[in-house]
């Protein structure tokens, strides 16, 4: 493969004989239109069996599909940082790590701080892989646990659209300051921006659907849950249980009363299921609770 270039391979099945080029492409690989144009006007490649393929090309089976994707772009706002990375599983198309509490995901206001994808864009640096950062599920700056990247634009298109279908399920841990009254519930919500801030959000009827179901672990000083987000709203599980009154211990912002030992929200992304962007196996990866 060239250094510069991140190149897809497929072999093609009996089932997939008589097909062409593009319906593959398109059909049983997900990839999406736009995506196909940038393939082929804008710096990448379509080959079968190594030799350049028009979309409209008949495979025939034991055929090799080769897709060069275009170069990337990496972004001017993302700064490299040198910090070590906790990696829960990697391969040439999606990356997981466990993201420490304390760290934004992306760059603040100085582009210049630490942030998981300035570590990101510098681990890749080093092992000479040439793309940007495809975040594909987001934490908040105080919020711990696991994070699914993708590795190049193919695979971050795909998990995207699995996103939007409901298909990458994401499940947290937290504590909440006080005891929590129910074994189980389920919160539908909307949530918007809190007038007049730039950071809070808030329950409100002019908000965006927002579903998270909760379910408890057990209680001591306060009650330590388990919550399933049906959605992916800015702050979710934060509005959510301070709409409850039952806020997250150490959420000061949400209503908490006092800080933690933690230092921050106790929240923690402990698991997620989805499906591989090219292999379609279910992958259920975790990161252990440090609360």
């Amino acid at each position: 493969m060239n250094s510069s270039s991140i190149e897809l391979a497929w072999e093609i099945t009996t089932s997939d004989s008589g097909t062409t080029l593009r319906e593959f492409l398109r059909q049983r690989k997900g990839m999406s239109r736009r995506l196909l144009a940038d393939v082929k006007f804008n710096g990448g490649g379509l080959f079968i069996n190594s030799r350049p393929a028009k979309v409209t090309a008949l495979l025939e089976e034991e055929d090799e599909v080769i897709v060069k994707l275009p170069p990337e772009e990496i972004s001017p706002n993302i700064v490299p940082v040198n910090i070590p990375l906790d990696i829960v599983y990697e391969d040439d198309h999606i990356l997981l790590i466990n993201k420490p509490a304390g760290l934004p995901v992306l760059p603040m206001s100085d582009r210049s701080l630490h942030s998981v994808s300035g570590a990101i864009l510098n681990y890749y640096a080093q092992s000479d892989w040439p793309a940007t950062v495809h975040i594909v599920t987001r934490l908040d700056r105080d919020t711990s646990g696991i994070m699914l990247i993708a590795k190049h634009c193919y695979a971050h298109g795909k998990l995207s659209a699995a996103q939007k279908e409901g298909s990458v399920n994401r499940i947290y841990e937290a504590l909440t300051e006080k005891k929590f009254p129910w074994e189980a519930c389920s919160v539908y919500a909307p949530i918007g921006r809190r007038e007049g801030s730039l950071i809070e959000r808030e329950v409100t009827v002019h908000g965006k659907h927002a579903a998270t179901h909760i379910t408890k672990i057990n209680s001591k000083r306060g009650t330590r849950i388990r919550l399933l987000l049906e959605t992916g709203r800015t702050h979710q599980i934060r509005i959510h249980l301070s709409w409850l009154q039952y806020p997250l211990a150490g959420d000061t912002l949400y209503g908490a009363e006092e800080n933690t030992g933690l230092g921050r929200q106790a929240l923690h992304a402990a698991c997620i299921t989805f499906f591989h962007p090219d292999t379609g196996e279910e992958m259920i990866m975790e990161a252990p609770v440090p609360f």
